[in-house]
């Protein structure tokens, strides 16, 4: 039986038999091989982009915080121009003030009509009294008023620094 075998083997069946075996035997050693190659190169890329990620995400902290602090410095200096705007009408208030005194001082002063209304008795006196209802009025819508406006200007200064600090980063993504 062996004699047989090996007597079938000889010749190019023997050459072709040793070609199959050996095919058998080199494709799978070949593969896994391959497979460790291909394997390595991948962890390599895998290793790669877990940097560019990292990286990322390290820029998109460090782009989101100095949104954030210059956030709370435009927030801070609304705040400071907020209180300036408040001192003022503060010192605007206490001019008023003082200028409405003045008024009552000239009304309750000596009955001299010359200083009064110019000479005309008690129609001066009604003149000054209107000056004085005038004033105050005009004073209080006026102080209305520039309070508003102050509030809205500073607002309004406050969202376009905002809203320019977001084009001043362009690796945000958002235009600029």
């Amino acid at each position: 039986m062996i004699a047989a075998a090996l007597k079938a083997l000889a010749g190019w069946r023997g050459y072709a038999a040793a070609a199959l075996v050996g095919a058998l035997v080199a494709g799978p050693a070949a593969w896994t091989v391959q497979g460790w190659r291909y394997g390595a190169e991948i962890a390599g890329i895998q290793r790669d982009q877990a940097q560019q990620i990292a990286d990322a995400q390290a820029l998109a902290r460090a782009t989101e915080q100095a949104r954030w602090s210059k956030r709370e410095e435009i927030i801070n200096d609304a705040k400071t121009q907020a209180a300036a705007a408040a001192a003022d009408a503060d010192r605007a208030r206490a001019a008023s003030e003082r200028l409405r005194q003045q008024v009552s001082r000239l009304r309750a002063g000596p009955g001299d009509p010359a200083a009064t209304g110019g000479g005309q008795g008690q129609s001066g006196a009604d003149t000054l009294d209107l000056l004085v209802r005038l004033l105050s009025g005009l004073d209080d819508a006026g102080r209305d008023i520039s309070g508003y406006a102050d509030k809205i200007r500073i607002a309004g200064l406050a969202c376009e620094r905002a809203y320019e600090s977001l084009l001043d980063h362009p690796a945000s993504g958002a235009g600029g």
